[in-house]
């Protein structure tokens, strides 16, 4: 049985100031420093280039060696 943790994204991307992630329960913008402190400090093309996994579960930043699970992104807020 999947946790309540457990939220798949369908979409992911980013802005100069948030993470938007597109999920089943709708739109949800992240400010960066809310994401990590990598995120943070990170330039905007670091932060732009992002894969979501193939599970939607989780989003990666290969250029800061970055990765976060959606469920609790969103859950936490």
């Amino acid at each position: 049985m999947p946790s309540n943790l457990t939220v798949f994204a369908r979409e992911a991307s980013g802005t100069d100031t948030h993470l938007i992630i597109n999920t089943h329960r709708g739109k949800h913008e992240i400010r960066w420093e809310l994401c990590s402190e990598k995120l943070a400090q990170a330039t905007q093309a670091e932060r732009a280039r992002l894969a979501l996994s193939p599970s939607g579960c989780s989003v990666r930043w290969p250029l800061i060696d970055e990765d976060l699970a959606i469920g609790p992104l969103i859950l936490a807020r």
